[in-house]
């Protein structure tokens, strides 16, 4: 299969007001990042989900190992990287300062035509919960038009992961063994 790149797209969140905007990122360059997708200012965050450049590896080995361990998915950058197949990685910057903070692995057409399957999401933030609902959000808009449905492994010895897809509409299934969170993203 053809994959076509997509534009980045981009969430901004003002603290002061709690609100949040989405957008694709109109005259955004995916291939270099040069200009934010979408103004923020001191009391804002843009976040964005763009194909994951050559220059984003250095900043993410600073925390990959951490977040992988928290994520209950120790696989090593070096392997995730070299890993063969029509796996997609997308990284999560802020669109202020272009720094790598999350990092989401998933394979179109897995495990039918289709399906997108999430394989990795890890956040280095703090404030992790809410820049993983974040990316998530990034996903499934980036997601649409390519696939109806979207999955997420969920290991079994992480329960807050569990909780986590449940809060944002997934539900659970475990037909071939595994625990795997899916959401419809048609409708």
């Amino acid at each position: 299969m053809s994959v076509k790149p997509k534009m980045p797209t981009a969430l901004r969140r003002d603290k002061s007001h709690g609100t949040v905007s989405e957008s694709q990122a109109a005259g955004f360059n995916p291939q270099g990042r040069s200009e934010p997708p979408a103004a923020a200012d001191a009391a804002g965050l843009t976040a964005v989900l763009s194909s994951l450049l050559d220059r984003d590896i250095k900043g993410i080995a600073r925390w990959y190992d951490t977040a992988t361990v928290l994520a209950g998915s120790p696989i090593a950058l070096s392997d995730l990287l070299d890993s063969p197949g029509h796996r997609r990685i997308l990284v999560l910057t802020d669109g202020m300062n272009e720094a790598p903070f999350g990092l989401i692995a998933l394979t179109l057409d897995d495990p039918e035509p289709d399906w997108a399957t999430v394989s990795l999401l890890a956040i280095a933030r703090q404030d992790e919960r809410d820049m993983a609902r974040w990316g998530v959000a990034l996903l499934e808009t980036h997601l649409r038009g390519e696939a109806s449905r979207i999955r997420a492994a969920v290991p079994l010895d992480v329960g807050l992961a569990l909780y986590f897809w449940l809060r944002l509409g997934y539900r659970p299934d475990t037909g071939d063994g595994r625990l795997w969170m899916i959401r419809d993203l048609d409708g």
